[in-house]
């Protein structure tokens, strides 16, 4: 019996490795395929929140090592490549709002929910105006702005919902962690 549970425990914990490493990357990609499918309404397209803005977000606030830089450049980079858009377009977007999220945090964390959504807002705003002006800049284009503020706006109220998501599946991570802990004796 001493057996099984011990062989239970190493497999849990190999999986559990596996997720506490993988989840926020799988996650961002995830919410990378939702953004991409194309909903509609009245025969209108509707704009999708961001999904991966808020996983980025939430994971560079909760557990910075778990978003390195490379892979918020890697989702940004196959946002363009699936959407069609300029490549680096979303990579470096992303990548300055990263930035300010992870040499900010802590003027969000540990401050309440309402003051996290409040840096969140913030963060859409920096991300939508990089955006923008990448995109004036390579596009030459003009940008609409009806779209990229019912955008922003979407994604801005879509975020508390997600982001409880996010929060269960970091509560995964960790207790994955805690197990491989336990089961190698150290810590990662």
């Amino acid at each position: 019996m001493s057996q099984g549970i011990t062989r239970l425990s190493s497999v849990a914990a190999q999986v559990g490795l596996f997720a506490w490493i993988g989840v926020p990357t799988l996650a961002s990609l995830l919410g990378l395929l939702i953004y991409v499918a194309p909903i509609h309404m009245f025969g209108m397209s509707i704009p999708m929140p961001l999904f991966p803005l808020m996983a980025i977000f939430f994971w560079a606030m909760a557990r910075p090592q778990l978003m390195p830089p490379f892979v918020v450049f890697a989702i940004g980079l196959i946002q363009d490549l699936i959407t069609g858009g300029p490549l680096g377009l979303w990579s470096f977007s992303y990548l300055c709002a990263y930035t300010i999220m992870t040499t900010q945090s802590d003027a969000f964390s540990g401050r309440g929910a309402g003051m996290l959504w409040a840096g969140f807002g913030l963060m859409v705003s920096l991300t939508m105006v990089a955006a923008a002006l990448a995109g004036v800049m390579v596009m030459g284009a003009k940008i609409d702005g009806y779209h990229l503020l019912a955008q922003g706006a979407s994604t801005f109220l879509v975020y508390p919902l997600a982001g409880r998501l996010y929060g269960r599946l970091q509560q995964t991570t960790q207790q994955a962690r805690r197990m491989y802990d336990i089961h190698h004796g150290m810590t990662l």
